[in-house]
């Protein structure tokens, strides 16, 4: 017996354009669809940065610059508004803290001149000068409350003696060479006064502290028990 192979089957119809009718304009039957996006992306625009006078506001404005952060501020705002750049919040930081250092300034000038009794350095005393109230007998003293000889005072400056030793000569060769030379100016300065038993003297003489920092004057000043008014000089 021989083997016949079975007959093959015909090659299958090349396929035809399948169940969607041919349409005129459209090949293959599949119409074109329109895109999902009618208009291509823009990318926003690029930021115009940061104004420059508003970051020199806030740095004037840390540093207590209050003027120049104030003038910056006010440019830096008008400048952002129409630019269209960053830094507003720069801007009203400085001038912000512009207020506040304005305001912390004038609390300081308000204490300054609450609690300033005039009072000045003894080493600061000049002849001719009025001092309010006279400490007590032995006192150190740093400062003198100082006024107008028209004002009721206790004291008055009538003598500045040049102390001229090298190095300090101590305390009590202080008072011992220069209570007498006091004495002696009382009379040049005010005779009338230094006659009147209402006066005395009260001598301020240099210390061992104060002469290290350079103090080399014996201030006199005539004191009276009782404030007056007016110049004892005459």
């Amino acid at each position: 017996m021989t083997f016949q192979p079975p007959p093959y089957p015909p090659p299958a119809p090349p396929p035809g354009p399948g169940p969607y009718p041919q349409q005129p304009g459209y090949p293959g039957g599949y119409p074109q669809q329109p895109g999902q996006y009618g208009q291509p992306y823009a990318p926003p625009p690029p930021p115009r940065g940061t104004n420059g006078f508003a970051i020199a506001s806030l740095i004037f404005g840390v540093l207590g610059g209050v003027l120049l952060s104030v003038i910056f501020g006010i440019i830096a705002l008008k400048q952002i508004k129409t630019r269209g750049q960053g830094g507003r919040g720069m801007a009203i930081a400085g001038l912000v803290l512009s207020a506040l250092w304005t305001l912390l300034f004038g609390v300081a000038i308000i204490a300054a001149v609450v609690t300033n009794d005039g009072s000045v350095r003894a080493t600061s005393l000049a002849v001719g000068d009025c001092i309010e109230s006279i400490p007590g007998d032995n006192a150190r003293v740093a400062t003198l409350p100082k006024v107008s000889c028209a004002k009721p005072h206790e004291g008055e400056v009538y003598a500045q003696l040049r102390v001229t030793a090298r190095s300090f000569p101590g305390q009590s060769t202080l008072e011992s060479d220069y209570r007498e030379r006091c004495l002696s100016a009382f009379a040049a300065y005010a005779p009338n006064a230094a006659d009147s038993e209402d006066f005395e003297s009260y001598v301020l003489y240099p210390t061992e502290a104060t002469w290290n920092q350079g103090d080399r004057d014996v201030v006199c000043i005539a004191t009276t028990k009782v404030k007056r008014t007016g110049s004892i000089k005459g």
